[in-house]
């Protein structure tokens, strides 16, 4: 059987996605079908949306931040139901490969290796995706979803699966910023807002955030930063030495760009570390003076915030039931799916923290 729903493709980057409505089958062995309630639009979608990240499979649908009730159940499915609210994992979690095996969940080796049976097609056109939350519903492998509380609102829960694990887990899980240290974040987009309050939950004194678009530090000032750097006004790295009298121990770089990565190093103090956690250009290269290094400084990478999705998503969702997690204030507008190209453009202008489709 198949089922029809509406979704967002990209079918030439640089250009416009076309909503339409596109056929979908049913999930095969180990496979569930999620009727989608929310999803985040993300710089990653953006990346290919734009053209910045070149892709050749078109066309395709995006979208990875995502939160929705599991509708139907394939054949082997083990510890989801119809009726289950879920969020979707940036990487899957097999639970048996070497990295699994060993807690880092995030480096799970078969992330491209299960490639969902049933296929988005319109005639005899087949449309490529990951996880593709930019739709109605989706088909995706049992191990790219977790079951969360029934009682968290999905446009909140889909945060969860990328901004806030990756933000918040690279301030806990990577970093593990110590309480009563300093910390600096350059990007304060969905992601850079979250290593924001990331910092802020592990007790930081101080938190700095970095940025060129000035309107971000509402954002940033609400959920924990104590001070904000106009990096298009001052020198960003002289202007954190002055205020923490020589550096910061901790620097979180959240866009992804050599020259900003070079910055938050330079930006850190004796011994301290700077943490990686945008998503590089693949041609991407830092050159880096060797002293910084020599004096017990590290330079370390984040991917998808060293998350154990199973076990993060559930603590997670627990301090933002007891309001110490602040999801509300990041999404900044919730718009219906017919609209994504507005909130791209919304992302474009830095007008949002993060806009959230609802189909």
């Amino acid at each position: 059987m198949t089922t029809s729903t509406l979704a967002a493709v990209i079918y030439e980057q640089g250009q416009p996605a076309v909503v339409e409505t596109l056929e979908l089958g049913d999930p095969g062995p180990g496979e569930v079908m999620v009727k989608i309630g929310g999803t985040g639009v993300c710089h990653s979608d953006h990346n290919v949306y734009s053209g910045y990240r070149k892709t050749e499979d078109l066309p395709t649908i995006l979208g990875h931040e995502g939160a929705g009730i599991v509708e139907k159940v394939g054949a082997g499915v083990h510890g989801l139901d119809e009726g289950d609210k879920v969020v979707f994992a940036i990487r899957p979690m097999c639970g048996k490969c070497k990295y699994c095996s060993t807690g880092r969940w995030n480096l799970c080796s078969p992330i491209t290796s299960h490639t969902p049976t049933a296929e988005f097609r319109k005639n005899e056109t087949k449309y490529f995706g990951g996880v593709a939350t930019f739709t109605e519903h989706t088909v995706v492998w049992e191990n790219n979803v977790v079951k969360v509380d029934s009682e968290i609102p999905l446009d909140k829960a889909a945060l969860v699966g990328c901004a806030v694990i990756t933000g918040v887990g690279a301030v806990v899980n990577r970093a593990k910023v110590e309480t009563g240290s300093t910390v600096a974040v350059w990007g304060c987009g969905g992601v850079g807002l979250n290593v924001i309050q990331g910092a802020y939950l592990a007790g930081a004194s101080r938190i700095i955030a970095v940025d060129i678009n000035a309107d971000k530090f509402q954002y940033a000032t609400q959920v924990g930063a104590t001070d904000t750097v106009d990096a298009s006004q001052t020198d960003a790295v002289e202007a954190i030495r002055g205020l923490t009298g020589g550096g910061v121990d901790y620097a979180f770089e959240v866009i992804g760009q050599p020259a900003t990565l070079r910055q938050a190093l330079e930006a850190t103090c004796e011994g301290g570390t700077a943490v990686l956690v945008g998503a590089a250009p693949d041609d991407g290269e830092v050159m880096i003076p060797m002293r910084h290094l020599f004096l017990d400084r590290a330079l370390i990478g984040c991917s998808a915030g060293t998350g154990r999705p199973r076990y993060d998503f559930q603590w997670l969702i627990e301090l933002y039931k007891q309001g110490r997690l602040k999801l509300d204030d990041l999404v900044t507008r919730t718009r219906p799916l017919t609209e994504v190209n507005e909130a791209f453009r919304d992302m474009e202008a830095g007008a949002v923290a993060r806009t959230v489709l609802v189909p």
